[in-house]
């Protein structure tokens, strides 16, 4: 009888199925599955001229070598593979099983749909069912000559598969022949409770069936004579073998709850057991099923009567089906005395028994049904077997589509047996996932999506699935779609990545790649080129400035609420008060200015090391260059902001009779006719022709008059880098030298000197003063980053002030100019458009973990990877005999034995 398992231990005891995949006849995945299971569509077809001449081989009388089976269910495209994206070469992949070949692809689709493909997973196992090998046999003349030798042993299918996908957990294939696959479940449930592995990966696979596989079913009349399964019906007359593979990732339920993961169904319960003697080998036992349902629902602590559906073995033979649903009957009958509550059916009417993946093939369908809340019919039930007597068990058959309500006060729960030829059975106990855990989004102004493959017709691909499924995405799963495509899928040598305000924008700029109007980036190559950080200085400051960011990037807020922190004993208004409220006046005082524009710029760099984007070198202009110093690592934090107030006080108390102006000629020039100006001094060399003079507003106003010289005027409230600052170089210095200084840690190229920053002129707080004094060496300081052969120069403000200044100073190769806030625009899209220009040059690499944290998106479904497969197969052994000759080089080695035997 079932025990109740003690309360509390679901948690470490269930087990969470987060992703799933499969192909089975007519259905290329789990989604066309669905359809052919609610359309009661009979996938079953002739041999394909593709596989063997059926007329070969056809005969009725079961004689040694013939075949009465005309029908089957085939999978297309059985030799296919995508050699690139596993790094084989067309030449070696041809030899390996198609088996094999189906199985990583699918491995890999089933862990997109778990959102683990782009993230490392070591200890992972990996438990495959099968049992039929036909390839070696068919291609392999020695096995010490040929290379398709060890590499094709069922052993190694789920070998492959930790190898390519780099996984160290258990790795076995399991053959127990029709319950293969359900038993590589329940053996993957009790090594992730024994603690072997932290998740698995578990697969049933049956492709390649050959002549010699229809001749050995006909000898011994197991398959149907009338070409036709029956799960359950009178007329049912033996089974019909299909061809398919499915995989399913599990992981603890309490993991996957503590992960976020979508969890698509739990396990609750799984047993295994043999039938023991019967009265011939493949003779299942009744006494035996029913000893491993009532053992999986005492595993799985649940009662019978909260069973919906369950999935049969249902093979459709008139001497199997009556034994198993007498098992089930009895396993029930000792906790329920109720009739006719629990539909009961089996996918094989559909699909053919797909034999060792038949199991896990059940266990999809009554995912797919409890998350759809409806029952599939079951083919070809015309009168039930006269065996069967349904109106006496707790079972109905499900002979149409039906609604599967809810349980009173519980959820859904599904049961599925598998029970093999050599009488190992397999039962396993099913529940709908919890409901997901209420969770907060942060609602978001822009979405950035990349989408990678391992060449660039697959991401053009991808790309085009991806804005059709858009078309289909609401308001509110956008981000979870971002989410997905970001974190859930690996990075490849190929892609692209796009930004837009919504579905429809993203749909559009994913059309454009699909098209070939945007291009596809090929990254890698020498390495990444070097980051520059370039931070601006007074004057990019704007009321409201990083508003948008502070709503909607949860480490920009983090790091302006740090400075706040910091900052509120050494400002007389609150941070926030002062960049977003009615205080924002106030910025346009230097003496709050300052401050604000190094607090937006310290949030930028958080939020940009937060997706990965770190200064390999950085420079600041005047005021940047104190931002710079924190960037390279000379400078803490809270001494940065106390600073930023100490200079902005200092420099605001200075005479303010002063004024600047932007002059456009050569620096020559400027310095030129600078004597004829008593009191104007040049403030900054900004670029080759564009420089900076300040002074007394009335020589500045004589300078622009007479000098001959196109300028004009800036607005400001001092002569900054004039003798009218001089009161502020002291005091300064005296600020400086109470903090903690170190030499950089990244190359920091000055804009006081206009050199490198050594250990020396970094901790030196007389450098740090004549910064306010002395001009600023912008264009010097620009053109030795040059040198160092940066690949993308990021400027750090909150309005753009310098790029065209630097690029006009830049020598060497161009690298990515690249902006983050602009005032009038949205903040989000602005460095979302500027991270997704940076993630679309060679070497730019975005943590996209990163960019969704802290924002409440979870797993959803998209489009699985495109796999650009091509038709490979191994030449023959040797070469046919004419007489045998078939229209598939993969059977020669088949007929070669059919003509020797003749």
């Amino acid at each position: 009888m079932p025990a109740t398992r003690a309360a509390g231990d679901d948690a470490l005891h269930d087990i969470a199925v987060i992703g799933f995949d499969g192909v089975f006849p007519n259905a290329g995945n789990t989604d066309e599955l669905w359809r052919v299971l609610t359309e009661g569509e009979d996938c079953l077809t002739d041999v394909p001229s593709s596989r063997w001449d059926i007329d070969a081989y056809y005969g009725t009388d079961g004689a040694p070598g013939t075949v009465y089976l005309r029908r089957a269910g085939f999978v297309d495209g059985l030799t296919d593979f995508d050699p690139g994206f596993f790094r084989l070469s067309p030449a070696e992949a041809e030899w390996i099983d198609p088996q094999q070949r189906h199985l990583v692809q699918s491995a890999w689709r089933a862990l997109e749909d778990a959102g683990l493909a782009g993230r490392s997973q070591p200890a992972t196992g990996v438990f495959v069912g099968a049992s039929y090998q036909h390839y070696r046999d068919t291609v392999v003349g020695d096995v010490v000559q040929t290379p398709a030798g060890l590499g094709n042993h069922n052993a190694i299918l789920a070998n492959r598969v930790s190898f390519f996908l780099d996984l160290h957990g258990p790795s076995m294939t399991i053959d127990t022949l029709c319950s293969s696959s359900l038993v590589a479940l329940h053996t993957a449930v009790r090594s992730i409770r024994a603690g072997e592995c932290e998740q698995a990966v578990v697969a049933g696979v049956h492709l390649g069936m050959s002549p010699q596989y229809f001749q050995l079913g006909s000898r011994l009349r197991s398959f149907s004579p009338t070409n036709a399964l029956r799960p359950f019906d009178a007329a049912a007359d033996g089974f019909v073998p299909g061809e398919g593979v499915v995989t399913v990732v599990v992981k603890p339920l309490r993991a996957a709850l503590r992960d976020g993961d979508r969890i698509r169904g739990v396990i609750k319960g799984t047993a295994v057991n043999h039938g023991g003697r019967t009265s011939g080998l493949t003779v299942p036992s009744s006494s035996a099923q029913q000893s491993v349902i009532s053992a999986a629902l005492a595993d799985a602590g649940v009662s019978v009567e909260s069973i919906g559906l369950v999935e049969a073995h249902g093979t459709g033979t008139s001497l199997g089906d009556p034994i198993e649903v007498e098992g089930l009957t009895r396993a029930w009958r000792a906790v329920t005395d109720r009739s006719q509550f629990c539909a009961i059916g089996s996918l094989k009417g559909n699909v053919g028994h797909l034999e060792p993946a038949a199991g896990l093939a059940g266990l999809v369908k009554v995912l797919l049904s409890m998350e759809r809340g409806v029952v599939p019919p079951s083919l070809h039930v015309v009168r039930p077997n006269d065996h069967i007597r349904f109106e006496d068990t707790p079972f109905y058959l499900a002979d149409r589509v039906m609604e599967w309500p809810r349980p009173a006060g519980g959820p859904r729960r599904g049961a599925v047996s598998a029970f093999g030829m050599g009488g190992v059975n397999a039962h396993v106990i099913l529940e709908e996932p919890p409901a997901a855990p209420a969770r907060e989004t942060v609602a978001q102004e822009s979405y950035l999506v990349r989408v990678d493959a391992s060449d660039e017709t697959s991401v053009r691909a991808l790309a085009g699935a991806y804005a059709d499924r858009l078309a289909e995405v609401d308001g509110d799963q956008v981000g979870d779609f971002a989410y997905t495509a970001n974190t859930g899928r690996a990075g490849h040598r190929f892609g692209a990545v796009v930004s837009g305000g919504d579905a429809g924008e993203l749909a559009v700029a994913f059309r454009d790649v699909a098209s070939g109007a945007s291009p596809v980036v090929r990254r890698g190559g020498r390495g990444p080129a070097p980051v520059v950080f370039m931070f601006t200085g007074q004057g990019s400051q704007y009321a409201g400035m990083g508003r948008g960011l502070y709503r909607t990037e949860p480490v920009f807020r983090d790091a302006l609420d740090e400075c706040a922190d910091l900052l509120a004993a050494h400002l007389d208004v609150p941070l926030t008060e002062l960049l977003f409220g009615t205080s924002a006046r106030l910025l346009d005082s230097t003496r709050f200015a300052q401050v604000g524009i190094v607090a937006v710029q310290v949030g930028l760099v958080r939020w940009l090391e937060s997706v990965g984007v770190r200064a390999d070198a950085v420079v600041g202009h005047s005021l940047g260059e104190l931002t710079a110093g924190w960037a390279a690592g000379v400078v803490g934090l809270g001494d940065l902001l106390r600073l930023a107030v100490v200079r902005g006080g200092l420099m605001e108390s200075q005479p303010g009779e002063g004024a600047m102006a932007a002059v456009h000629g050569d620096a020559e020039a400027v310095l030129g006719v600078l004597d004829r100006f008593p009191g104007v001094e040049v403030a900054a060399f900004n670029s080759p022709r564009v420089v900076t003079v300040s002074g007394p507003a009335a020589a500045v106003a004589r300078f622009r008059a007479e000098s001959g010289l196109r300028s004009q005027p800036l607005v400001v409230s001092h002569a900054f880098h004039s003798a009218l600052m001089n009161g502020a170089v002291k005091p300064f210095a005296e600020a400086v030298s109470g903090v903690v200084l170190s030499a950089p840690s990244v190359a920091f190229a000055s804009s006081v000197t206009g050199g490198w920053h050594t250990a020396d002129s970094a901790v030196d707080p007389g450098h740090w003063a004549r910064g306010i004094r002395e001009p600023v060496r912008f264009s010097e300081a620009v053109g030795l980053l040059g040198g160092v052969g940066a690949g993308v120069v990021w400027e750090i403000g909150a309005q753009p002030q310098l790029t065209s200044l630097a690029r006009a100073s830049w020598q060497g190769g161009e690298p990515a100019w690249l902006t983050t806030l602009r005032r009038d625009r949205v903040d989000q899209a602005e460095v979302y458009a500027a991270l997704a220009a940076y993630a679309n040059t060679a070497s730019g690499t975005v943590d996209w973990a990163g960019l969704h944290a802290g924002k409440g998106h979870r797993t959803m479904t998209l489009p699985t990877y495109p796999f650009h497969r091509q038709d490979l197969v191994a030449p023959p052994a040797r070469p046919a005999p004419a007489a045998a000759s078939v229209s598939h080089p993969l059977f020669d080695r088949h007929y070669e034995h059919r003509s020797e035997g003749q």
